[in-house]
């Protein structure tokens, strides 16, 4: 960048960061007109509008060190757990523990986001601190305390409601205390991150470049992590999970000044504006629109902020995709393996269950009861964990990025949000009339996607935060569907939740034929896939047409995300993690990891399936909650397994 433009590039920063402050101080103007009370003015209006100032700011701060440090435009400050800590930890010691409430739920929740932290650390602990270890440990353990805390929710709700308002997020203040503690925490944060500054800086050279400069890569890692975990924590703490903003400031930043990386300050600077926007706006709707709590208006909101800036050019350092070592398997004799264990485990689950007499083996009067109860909920499962896992794979390829799922690029909820809407609107849905409305709401997904895409030539990182941006708008479309929904929106909580009781065989059947139809052109493109997930350039090199075959893989997703997605509901734990369950067994080629994926996905959900059955009979449970409680341990230690074989130089 040359001094005119970098002096441009100021002045246009200041400009637009000037013309955001004055729309925030016009929109606080107006709350404090509005409030006529005296103490509710000093009591809830300013702490309220400092509160969402300095929340913003430290989310902005956070998520701009995570996205620095992992090279990641998808990773946020709760990326390492912490927000899943501290939701599992209110909620288990509200139940078993309620005297630690005596002190204030804030520390319960500090010590669960503590608790979270230590475990990924330990996990992915190594000679590099592998980032992409750590990326994988974090999101696991945030799915498993989301599973623990929503089976929880399940046998206790009417005891937990009362955090379903600190989960949902909001900053309605009633004095200042919470505010002048994050004042003092952004106060103390300020300088040992900007003495970090230069180090995050040798950091964007890679592991290697940065020890090779002298830096001591894991210090420096642990540290940044550590501070920007604990600002996040805080405020979840204080005002619960607001989503996403820890997430679009950084990006938002980047643009504004057009620099990669803008520093620090400015992201703070723009996470502050960004949430006292959101939060005011908010409020000038509730007279409208009924009182939305902040959390959920920052991922309605903060989509379309995303896909603004993905559209206009937001792009970083590209992502690797995470390697495993191999362990010398014959691959073929693995995935016949795989099949025998999912054939032996699917007919043990339906022969073999709980019923009114306890545990018992089914015999030949039972065949009758089997095939009516048992078989199409146990078919509808596998089918589904076959083609959310397939789908995740193509994706992880395609966008050669780990995060990389159907909920991630917005095609697991294009699909839901289409499904529950017709749910709402009609009272019977027949199965061809499901995929068919699953398939539209996927495919409209892919296409908006597609369309925003194609400015960029379908560029990975710019692809994904398209799909965020669009997943967090249909998230939160979603939820507000299934709240106005009124008896046919409650309905809906189950299938949102991924039971499968209700399951019937034709939808098991079709997700099974449209899996295998997905499977099939995946294997007959293993080639052209295995060179886009090298990058692009090679890809073009060997004669492959990167956008065309894009569009069509893109298309085999969304197709198996919506066949998955009509018989569970929009899940995310088979679609982001299976294929690091199959590269963890050492497939590398999408010829045969793709189909190890689609095995393991199947052969997970089978046996959740039963377990749900049983665990709690005659109450059913989610398999796919299920599924993240049994696969993450397995998981997680193989990841811990492989930061201990890391080599010292990269």
């Amino acid at each position: 960048m040359t001094f005119c433009s970098f002096r441009k590039a100021n002045h246009r920063g200041f400009g637009l960061t000037a013309a955001f402050a004055a729309l925030v101080i016009v929109l606080a103007f107006f709350a404090v007109s509005r409030t006529q009370d005296q103490a509710v003015l000093i009591y809830s209006t300013l702490p309220r509008l400092a509160a969402g100032l300095l929340s913003g700011a430290l989310l902005g701060l956070g998520g701009a060190v995570f996205q620095r440090v992992f090279t990641n435009p998808l990773a946020e400050p709760s990326l390492l757990g912490i927000t899943g800590g501290a939701a599992l930890s209110m909620a288990a010691s509200l139940i078993f523990v309620p005297v630690l409430w005596s002190h204030g739920y804030q520390l319960v929740a500090l010590a669960g986001a503590a608790l979270a932290l230590i475990i990924v650390l330990a996990v992915a602990w190594g000679p590099r601190l592998s980032s992409q270890t750590l990326i994988l440990t974090g999101v696991m353990i945030n799915l498993l305390c989301n599973a623990a805390y929503a089976i929880l929710v399940l046998f206790n709700h009417d005891f937990l409601s009362n955090l379903l308002t600190w989960q949902a997020g909001s900053l309605q203040q009633s004095g200042w205390r919470p505010t002048v503690r994050l004042a003092v925490l952004l106060a103390l944060a300020v300088g040992p991150l900007g003495l970090l500054e230069r180090p995050l800086r040798l950091l964007a050279l890679g592991d290697g470049g940065a020890a090779g400069l002298g830096l001591s890569v894991r210090t420096t890692k642990l540290l940044l992590l550590v501070l920007a975990s604990s600002l996040a924590a805080f405020v979840a703490a204080e005002f619960g999970q607001i989503g996403l903003i820890g997430l679009a400031a950084p990006a938002l930043s980047r643009a504004i000044w057009r620099q990669p990386h803008p520093g620090l300050l400015k992201a703070a600077v723009t996470g502050a504006l960004l949430l006292s926007v959101t939060d005011q706006f908010m409020r000038l709707l509730a007279s409208f629109a009924g009182d939305l709590p902040v959390g959920a208006a920052a991922g309605l909101l903060a989509g379309p902020v995303l896909i603004f800036l993905a559209r206009r050019g937001e792009n970083t350092a590209p992502v690797t995709m995470p390697t495993f070592t191999p362990r010398g398997r014959d691959f073929g004799k693995t995935l016949a393996v795989l099949t025998l264990i999912l054939g032996v485990v699917f007919t043990l689950a339906l022969f073999f269950g709980r019923g009114e007499e306890g545990w018992a083996i089914a015999g030949k009067a039972d065949l009758a009861f089997i095939w009516r109860w048992r078989f199409p909920p146990l078919l509808a499962a596998a089918s589904a964990g076959f083609c959310l896992a397939l789908a995740g794979l193509l994706l992880q390829r395609l966008l050669r990025n780990p995060l990389a799922s159907p909920d991630i690029l917005g095609i697991g909820h294009g699909a839901g949000l289409a499904l529950a809407i017709a749910f709402i609107i009609l009272p019977t849905v027949g199965v061809a009339t499901k995929f068919t409305i699953t398939s539209t709401g996927a495919a409209t997904a892919i296409f908006i996607v597609t369309i925003l895409g194609a400015r960029s030539r379908f560029e990975p990182t710019r692809m994904l935060l398209l799909g965020v941006g669009l997943a967090s708008t249909a998230n939160a479309m979603l939820v507000l569907a299934l709240a106005g929904g009124g008896q046919r929106g409650a309905a809906l909580l189950g299938w949102f939740a991924g039971m499968t009781a209700g399951a019937d065989l034709a939808s098991g059947v079709s997700a099974l034929a449209v899996g295998m139809a997905c499977l099939l052109v995946s294997l007959c493109m293993h080639r052209q896939i295995d060179l886009i997930a090298l990058d692009d350039k090679t890809a073009t090199s060997f004669g492959v047409g990167v956008r065309c075959t894009r569009l069509i893989v893109l298309g085999v997703a969304a197709l198996a995300t919506a066949a998955g997605t009509m018989v569970v509901g929009p899940i995310s734990f088979i679609g982001l993690m299976v294929p690091h369950f199959a590269a963890v067994l050492g497939f590398r080629k999408t010829a045969s990891i793709s189909v190890a994926s689609a095995l393991i996905g199947a052969l997970i959900m089978t046996a959740c399936e039963w377990l749900a059955r049983n665990l709690a009979w005659p109450w059913p449970l989610s398999p796919s909650l299920l599924a993240a409680l049994v696969g993450g341990p397995w998981f997680l230690w193989h990841l811990r397994r492989q930061s201990l074989d890391q080599p010292l130089s990269s």
